[in-house]
């Protein structure tokens, strides 16, 4: 019953991602959204770790099979992607690099609020 109502919390929170993401006048991926939502609850205390801790650990246990209906669509329409590989390949390179940078910067953000939070 635990698990239900984390799943529950979860499916809430991307709920109003989305709904936020529709009022915006600009397109912005909910789940996104629904991340920075979820991010400043546990920074603020109102969520704890303990309360969504086995239905988190359960989706990134499993994060990889959420990950097969892209792969497989990539595999469909190799075709097309052998016209324009190269562009593909810079802008893989560039977005990791851009990627690894803005998580690491959120990584401190988050540090600096929680040890802030601490004192």
């Amino acid at each position: 019953m635990r698990i239900l109502l984390q799943l529950a919390f979860l499916f809430v929170i991307t709920l109003l991602g989305e709904a936020i993401s529709y009022i915006l006048p600009f397109t912005f991926p909910g789940t996104l959204i629904a991340m920075f939502i979820l991010l400043i609850l546990l920074a603020v205390g109102i969520v704890k770790t303990e309360q969504i801790e086995e239905s988190a650990g359960f989706f990134s246990k499993y994060m990889a099979f959420f990950f097969v209906p892209a792969g497989v669509e990539i595999v469909e329409n190799l075709e097309i992607l052998k016209t324009s590989w190269i562009p593909l390949v810079a802008i893989s390179i560039i977005s990791l690099f851009v990627t690894f940078f803005v998580a690491a910067k959120a990584v401190e953000i988050s540090e600096w609020i929680l040890s802030r939070r601490k004192k």
